[in-house]
């Protein structure tokens, strides 16, 4: 009977939201790029079935071609997207809130492969036996450091994937990278964008690899997202401080210390700062898309979004358990336990794709999505112009703790020695 009303409820969802197909005859904004979404079903009912607001009226002309479990399948513009990731911000406080997809067959491949992924896979055993090389590492995180990567970042206008400002601040962190590895001189270190096309985003995600000296063809992925947003506009200022410019300066932090210390990784690990996530993580699913295709053996993925800003329920980071792997989730906790003793951790779920580890667990690669507060107790200014570091008192102490964990994660998942600690 649950099954039967579950599918009964869900085909009349369906029906609802077709109904508005028929009955607007507004503009559909047909000159736009247009891709396929994924999106929750009822969610998008409730914001389609808002008459009140004339800021949507171009979204109402949405029509859903089908549903796949709790997922909405359906045609956008990308007027229609602006107007979707606006209403899934101020009605459920979400980033987007939807997955963008090229086609119709990608869509619904997502939509199945979504409840196929599994969040109990383990590709390796987890050892935590290396603490030469990350207490090493550890000593040398700055908080400085972090903190003027987050204020370089959020400088500019906005990051935005299809401003002129969002290709600047993609290039400024490829040369920022770029200048970090160059105290690397052993030629195992490559820096390329990855060119998304055009429609897609004009901005490129960019991905730095720090090849291993055993296990080249096994992969670790630290990602962040580079792009910012202001809910009210696409030329609005969006400094993006702690969205998620902290990400990307754990990353960053992360890559200096690793060229400083000398740190050779076993396996091989990969730095990705992806483009377009606000818009429905466009860089991490297609990155993710062309791994899965190429049948790369990642072994682990850990996404840093938003870590520089400490909730008030009394936790130090949070992982989120939804589109996670459990096992690598363990690890984690295991990792801050042995090497920042004294935080408290805890569990949060999203409810949906929140950020880009989805993107690699819908093709079954294990990911971990650490967070700085439970969800829904995190930074309430992001996607406005007040997403700046005065949010978290001008400085980054919350985002140090987040470096070290990424630190600690390559140092116990790459392996790998350190050239000041030993004869590496």
């Amino acid at each position: 009977m649950m099954r039967f009303m579950r599918t009964f409820i869900l085909s009349c969802v369906a029906f609802c939201l077709a109904i508005f197909v028929v009955v607007q005859n507004g503009s559909t904004n047909a000159g736009a790029s247009e891709f396929w979404i994924t999106v929750d079903s009822s969610e998008l009912q409730h914001i389609l079935s808002d008459r009140g607001s004339q800021q949507r009226s171009s979204l109402k002309n949405a029509g859903v071609e089908r549903v796949v479990g709790d997922l909405a399948i359906l045609k956008l513009n990308d007027v229609q997207m602006e107007e979707l990731s606006s209403a899934m911000h101020d009605n459920f406080h979400k980033c987007s809130g939807y997955v963008a997809h090229t086609n119709e067959n990608d869509a619904l491949t997502w939509a199945r492969d979504q409840y196929a992924a599994t969040t109990e896979s383990q590709l390796v055993n987890y050892t935590i036996d290396n603490p030469v090389a990350v207490n090493s590492m550890l000593g040398y995180v700055s908080e400085p450091q972090i903190r003027q990567t987050i204020l370089d970042l959020s400088a500019f206008p906005n990051r935005r994937y299809n401003q002129s400002s969002g290709l600047q601040s993609a290039n400024w962190i490829k040369d920022k990278w770029a200048l970090l590895a160059a105290r690397q001189s052993r030629g195992q270190v490559s820096i390329e964008f990855f060119n998304h096309p055009t429609a897609t985003s004009p901005q490129p995600s960019i991905i730095m690899t720090v090849w291993g000296t055993r296990f080249p063809d096994e992969i670790i992925v630290l990602g962040a997202h580079q792009d910012s947003i202001n809910s009210s506009g696409q030329t609005a200022a969006a400094p993006g401080a702690d969205d998620d410019a902290s990400g990307v300066a754990c990353l960053t932090e992360t890559i200096r210390v690793m060229m400083e210390t000398g740190f050779k990784p076993e396996r091989t690990v990969q730095f990705m700062a992806y483009a377009a996530e606000e818009v429905g993580l466009r860089g991490s699913n297609a990155i993710a898309t062309s791994y899965r295709n190429a049948n790369k053996n990642v072994l682990g993925v850990m996404q840093l979004d938003m870590t520089n800003y400490r909730g008030t329920q009394g936790y130090d980071m949070v992982m989120i358990t939804d589109n996670t792997n459990a096992a690598q989730n363990q690890f984690l906790r295991d990792l801050l336990i042995t090497y920042q003793p004294g935080l408290t951790i805890g569990n949060s779920s999203c409810g949906y794709a929140c950020s880009d580890h989805a993107s690699w667990h819908n093709k079954s690669y294990p990911a971990s999505f650490p967070f700085e507060a439970p969800f829904g107790n995190d930074n309430s200014a992001i996607h406005t112009a007040n997403d700046t570091i005065a949010r978290s008192n001008n400085n980054a102490n919350h985002a140090v703790r987040f470096s070290k964990l990424a630190l600690s994660y390559i140092g116990e998942l790459a392996k790998g020695c350190v050239a000041i600690a030993t004869r590496c």
